[in-house]
């Protein structure tokens, strides 16, 4: 295991001196957690949305992805939606906390048609703990910890039965990594994470609907990460699936629904790559919608079915 969390922490402070952008955690049931990568989507699911959502990574291998998020956001009168959200994000010897304000503002394209566009801002807590990795060339490196600033934007298209987004979260160069004062300067980063993410919706009969959806995330010089999945909702109340990313982990999911408000969804992500070695991922997320009479008149009552 030791072998294990060195080789872990060299590889951290190896991709720390060449990336340069905040890397955006994954998230398998991405569905119910828009919010964090796509600020146009704040405002519509309901009237008032919050979420909660951890997941840990690669379980049994010291060091490994832990990641923790909260969502709150709501609609305002006049097609505006606003929303916080904070994630704690901890890979080795790092450790972040991004806490950011989304706001986004909705216009009516059809009866049923909703385009939104989204801009996220806030600022990202960081802690490095260099001092304590190992390397290959048995280097040692200062501990780093500050904070710097977040901007990002989005844009979410939504109806009845389909959805298209398409968000860059993080657009800001990120200090976390520089092992030496003068390699961070500010300015837009080079490594941008860039998603697009698609869904539609099929009814198979009155008690069984079909959610195909796909979440695509681009970064320069990384290999590019592609979700398929393919849910099935019973009865409003009971939901589950499947989901591939590709070159890396295959996974399953489940989900209860009460009264079309609460969602509690649990998934296992079976890692797939090099890594593998029988690593497993766990998810879970608990969701709350909750609509109010007095904004009923909101954008002529639309909702995200997603």
């Amino acid at each position: 295991m030791k072998k294990i969390t060195s080789i872990l922490s060299g590889l951290t402070l190896l991709f720390s001196v060449i990336l340069t952008a905040q890397q955006t955690p994954h998230y398998t049931q991405y569905l119910y957690n828009m919010q964090i990568i796509n600020p146009a989507y704040v405002g519509a699911r309901a009237d008032l949305t919050v979420g909660l959502l951890g997941r840990t990574q690669w379980v049994g291998v010291e060091g490994a992805p832990e990641t923790k998020t909260f969502s709150l956001n709501g609609r305002m009168n006049n097609g505006l939606g606003l929303g916080l959200s904070a994630i704690n994000d901890k890979i080795g010897l790092v450790s972040t906390t991004n806490v950011n304000i989304d706001a986004s503002y909705t216009l009516v394209t059809s009866h049923y048609g909703r385009l939104s566009l989204g801009l996220k801002g806030g600022m990202t807590f960081f802690n490095n703990n260099l001092a304590q990795g190992i390397t290959p060339d048995n280097e040692i490196y200062d501990s780093k910890s500050g904070n710097y600033p977040n901007v990002g934007i989005g844009a979410f298209y939504y109806n009845n039965r389909f959805f298209f987004g398409l968000s860059m979260p993080y657009m800001l160069k990120s200090p976390i990594y520089a092992y030496d004062d003068t390699q961070y300067t500010s300015g837009l980063s080079e490594n941008i994470n860039t998603f697009v993410s698609a869904g539609m919706l099929f009814d198979i009969n009155e008690k069984l609907k079909f959610k195909p959806s796909t979440l695509v995330k681009y970064v320069p010089d990384l290999p590019i990460s592609i979700d398929i999945n393919a849910n099935l909702l019973y009865d409003e109340k009971i939901e589950f699936g499947v989901s591939y990313r590709y070159n890396d982990s295959a996974s399953a999911m489940v989900a209860v629904v009460l009264n079309k408000q609460f969602r509690i969804g649990y998934a296992y992500d079976y890692t797939l790559s090099d890594l593998g070695n029988n690593l497993g991922s766990h998810e879970i997320i608990l969701l709350l919608d909750l609509d109010f009479k007095g904004k009923s008149h909101w954008l002529n009552n639309m909702s995200c079915y997603f």
